[in-house]
């Protein structure tokens, strides 16, 4: 028997197809789709140790693309959040801190990666190296970003009653996280979504369990958007090359014949994920 849904408590589920050595199955009674059998905390964290190094390089190559990123989602976010102290969970190295920063925010990050902390602090970003579990913030949030984070948790609930706790009253959330019944997974690709990874993406959420779930934690979802990314060709083709290594040869190969500077361009893509707005209610 499969063990309880973290929304609606059904232990019924349907399996949807196998990845990675995990099924894949949706919740029966309310939709939620999840890997079976979830990690340890153990493999999980073996896990990042093992992968983290090759993607953050990657990933730290990108300077200008995490600038893009992090400016357009403060354009998505700073209308909507609530003015004050900012904390922005999964921050990496930094760089919608340091962008929050410049326009006058009293912004600061944690991430449980050693390095990226390491560069965030050694640019002058104050970020703290911790996981939502052991960090003891050093005061209450007006604003919790937290991007691309809650899917990779083994206890979605548990993160977001850890987070509600820092958030002063009417305090603001603002996700992104794939979003499972968006045309990829649901038309295009099916099981070769980009996103259905097995190790690093372990619940899946659309706009109603997504909704769900905050909500049974004591937040008030103001808007569900699609989510946007600028992105450029060659970047898109070095990320699929590192997670999803099938999608990566296709994506080189349908590469090679697209003249340099339109694969280098910065474009606005869609790529399946949703912008989640909350408010802590009570």
């Amino acid at each position: 028997m499969s063990s309880a849904c973290l929304i609606c408590n059904s232990t019924e589920t349907r399996t949807l197809f196998e990845k990675g050595g995990r099924d894949f199955v949706r919740c029966e009674g309310c939709g939620l789709v999840r890997v079976d059998p979830m990690p340890t905390v153990e493999e999980n964290q073996h896990y990042y140790d093992e992968t983290y190094r090759e993607w953050y390089a990657t990933f730290h190559r990108a300077t200008d693309i995490r600038r893009l990123i992090a400016e357009h989602r403060m354009d998505q976010v700073e209308a909507f959040a609530r003015a004050g102290h900012w904390l922005d969970v999964g921050c990496a190295a930094g760089q919608f801190v340091a962008l929050a920063r410049e326009r006058g925010i009293d912004a600061e990050g944690l991430d449980i990666a050693p390095g990226a902390i390491e560069q965030a602090q050694a640019n002058g970003i104050p970020a703290h190296l911790g996981s939502v579990e052991d960090f003891d913030p050093p005061r209450e949030y007006d604003t919790i970003t937290a991007f691309d984070v809650l899917e990779h948790t083994i206890e979605p609930a548990a993160f977001l009653d850890r987070v509600r706790s820092w958030l002063v009253p009417e305090g603001t959330l603002a996700l992104t996280l794939p979003d499972v019944s968006s045309v990829y997974p649901q038309w295009i690709m099916g099981k070769h979504w980009f996103y259905y990874l097995p190790n690093d993406h372990l619940h899946y959420f659309d706009p109603e369990t997504a909704t769900s779930l905050l909500e049974q934690r004591g937040f008030r979802v103001e808007k569900v958007s699609k989510a946007y990314k600028l992105l450029t060709g060659n970047y898109i083709v070095e990320q699929l090359n590192i997670f999803n290594p099938w999608l990566g040869q296709l994506a080189s190969v349908l590469a090679k014949p697209i003249p340099a500077p339109i694969l280098a361009k910065p474009r606005l893509y869609f790529i399946g994920e949703m912008m989640v707005h909350a408010r802590r209610s009570g």
